[in-house]
């Protein structure tokens, strides 16, 4: 999202709402996952001796796959953000995202903290039972039927001194 700047830029301490819901420019994220509907985000962008400060919420629904079962789940974040921006000449000596002239365009940012906020493993539900690891059915629709008689070997010696 684009958000001109142009009556903060060069008021220190100066601040503007930021409020949007638009679709993303780019669905794809990380692990597999879609973004699913637009992004609503709420916050204010403030000026503090030319650095940019944005801090707010960001809420996004996204789908993906059930890293147990791999059905289709849909889940939803709500992101606290808080992010700098500073001029395009200052940018390589810092860490803060770089922005030039009076549009500040925030898409890097909320990107980078949607994806650092993505599970590493999504599940369709806590309770979710996976695949039988014998036959390959879905646990959590059927009872397969097969024996898992299987002894990890880091603990078979365990199991002769209960004999």
């Amino acid at each position: 999202m684009k958000v001109n700047v142009s009556d903060i830029i060069r008021i220190n301490g100066a601040s503007m709402q930021v409020d949007f819901i638009e679709e993303p420019s780019e669905k794809e994220l990380a692990h597999g996952c879609v973004l699913d509907d637009k992004i609503r985000f709420s916050g204010t962008l403030t000026n503090e001796l030319g650095t940019l400060h944005l801090e707010g919420r960001l809420q996004l629904n996204y789908g993906c796959e059930c890293f147990r079962c791999l059905k289709p789940a849909s889940k939803g974040l709500d992101i606290k953000i808080s992010e700098g921006f500073i001029g395009s000449d200052k940018a390589e000596q810092s860490d803060l995202y770089p922005f030039e002239g009076k549009i500040l365009d925030t898409d890097k940012a909320l990107r980078d903290n949607i994806i650092l906020s993505l599970p590493m493993k999504n599940l369709c539900a806590e309770e979710c039972k996976g695949l039988c690891e014998k036959c390959g059915a879905n646990l959590n629709e059927m009872q397969c039927g097969c024996v898992d008689d299987t002894i990890d070997p880091r603990l078979e010696g365990l199991n002769k001194f209960f004999e």
